[in-house]
C-alpha cells in the first residue's frame, strides 16, 4: 500500500516503523486478552468484595491491557512504544493537560447547568474512604490512557495496514470499542460508546497523536466517579451495586454535542499553545526511528 496523504495517515503508518507479520499481531493480542484476563481472576479473589476490590477490578485490568501493548509494540513489533501516542514519538503534556481541562470544563457546565434548570441541591459529599478514592485517582488516568492505546492507537495503526479509508477504521474501532463496555449500562451501551470512540477517533486522527483524548478520556472517568461516589448522584456500581444507569437516546445525543464542543476547543487551545508535530520515520527497530522536522504537521493545515 502506497503512501497515503491525509490528517491521520501519518499516525496510522507509524506502524511501519516496526515489524508487522500476523504471527506478531497474533501473539500481541493473545497477550493483551490473555494478560488482564488472569490478574482480573486472581483481583477477585485477591482483593474480594467492597468498594477498594471493586476499583481494581474495573481498573486494574483495563490498565495492564494497556502496559501489554506498550510491551508488545517495543519487544514483538520491534518499534518505539511512543509511536503508539504520537507521530513525534514524544508525550505533549500540553496536549493532555488541554483535553483534561476542556472536558472538565464542558462536563462541570452540564453540571451547572442541570442543577440550574432542574433546582437540584448540589451536595458533593464523597461516600467512599479517602483511600478508596486515593486508589482510584491513581488507576483512573492509567486505565483511560490504556483504552486510548489500545484502540484509539495499536487497532487503529494494526487495522491501517490492512484498510485504506479512515472511516471504516473508525467505525470497527468504535464497534470494538462498544464491545469492550457490552452492556453495562443497558441496551443502548454500544451505540453511546461507538459515538464516543468516533469523537475521540476524529480528535485524534486530526492532531496525529492521543494526548488530546488521554486528558479528556481520563478526565470524563474521573468526573463521572466522582459523580458517582458523591451525593449528588446514586452510588454507582463499584462495589455498590450490580448495575450501572442505563444510558438513552438523549444520552446519546448529548455525547455528540460534547464531541463538538470537545473537538472545536481542543483544536482552538492547539493552535495557540502547542507545537506543531514532528513526524517519525525511519527503517524497522525500535532503537533506528528518527525525527524528520521538516515533515512537520502545522494544526493550522
Amino acid at each position: 500500500m502506497g503512501a497515503r496523504t491525509g490528517r491521520g495517515w501519518a499516525f496510522i503508518e507509524l506502524a511501519a516503523l516496526g515489524e508487522n507479520s500476523w504471527s506478531r499481531y497474533a501473539m500481541a493480542l493473545t497477550a493483551i486478552a490473555l494478560v488482564p484476563s488472569i490478574v482480573a481472576t486472581l483481583l477477585v479473589f485477591i482483593a474480594g468484595g467492597g468498594p477498594a476490590g471493586g476499583v481494581l477490578q474495573q481498573y486494574a485490568p483495563i490498565a495492564l491491557a494497556g502496559a501489554v501493548a506498550i510491551w508488545a509494540a517495543r519487544r514483538l513489533h520491534r518499534r518505539p512504544w511512543q509511536s503508539l501516542i504520537s507521530t513525534g514519538l514524544v508525550i505533549d503534556g500540553r496536549r493532555l493537560a488541554i483535553g483534561a481541562v476542556v472536558q472538565l470544563a464542558i462536563m462541570g457546565g452540564q453540571l451547572v447547568l442541570a442543577d440550574a434548570l432542574t433546582g437540584w441541591q448540589l451536595d458533593l459529599s464523597l461516600r467512599l474512604s479517602w483511600a478508596v478514592a486515593i486508589l482510584a485517582l491513581l488507576l483512573i488516568p492509567l486505565q483511560a490512557a490504556s483504552e486510548e492505546i489500545l484502540f484509539r492507537g495499536y487497532a487503529t495503526q494494526a487495522l491501517g495496514r490492512v484498510l485504506g479509508s479512515r472511516l471504516l477504521i473508525a467505525l470497527l474501532v468504535g464497534l470494538l470499542f462498544g464491545g469492550l463496555h457490552f452492556n453495562t449500562h443497558g441496551g443502548l451501551t454500544v451505540p453511546y460508546f461507538l459515538v464516543l470512540s468516533l469523537v475521540f477517533s476524529l480528535v485524534s486522527l486530526r492532531d496525529e497523536g492521543l494526548e488530546l483524548t488521554i486528558g479528556g478520556h481520563a478526565a470524563m472517568n474521573l468526573f463521572a466517579f466522582g459523580a458517582a461516589h458523591t451525593a449528588l448522584v446514586a452510588p454507582g456500581a463499584i462495589g455498590e451495586s450490580p448495575t450501572m444507569t442505563p444510558f438513552t437516546a438523549s444520552a446519546i445525543a448529548a455525547m455528540a454535542v460534547d464531541g463538538v464542543i470537545f473537538y472545536g476547543l481542543t483544536r482552538g487551545f492547539v493552535r495557540l499553545f502547542c507545537r506543531p508535530r514532528l513526524v517519525a520515520h525511519g527503517r524497522v527497530g525500535h532503537d533506528r526511528a528518527t525525527l524528520d522536522r521538516s515533515g512537520a504537521i502545522d494544526a493550522d493545515e
